[in-house]
């Protein structure tokens, strides 16, 4: 083997190895893109979440407003009811009297 023989497999081995770095930092970059893209589902995720458990509290703080609503609506029926039945026993006692 001559040495331009030797020089020429030296180019050819040279320009293999240019091409896999080269490879090699395109791939890193698709990799960061990939990184990135992922980055930014997380954070859309993550916001639907985040508003998910907006309207979640928002739900329940409706849910507690509307229980109470019943409650004091339920406790006026009893006074109510409770005042016309001792109204009733207290007439029906005179009536008998």
């Amino acid at each position: 083997m001559t040495w331009f023989d030797i020089y020429t497999e030296f180019l050819k081995n040279f320009e293999k190895i240019s091409q896999l770095q080269q490879d090699y930092i395109r791939n890193l970059e698709r990799i960061n893109q990939l990184y990135d893209e992922s980055i930014k589902r997380i954070e859309r995720v993550n916001d639907i979440y985040n508003k998910f458990i907006d309207s979640y509290e928002k739900m329940a703080t409706s849910y507690e407003q509307q229980f109470d609503n019943i409650q004091r609506m339920s406790q006026k029926w009893y006074d109510a009811l409770s005042k016309n039945s001792t109204k009733m026993k207290g007439s029906g006692s005179k009536a008998k009297g």
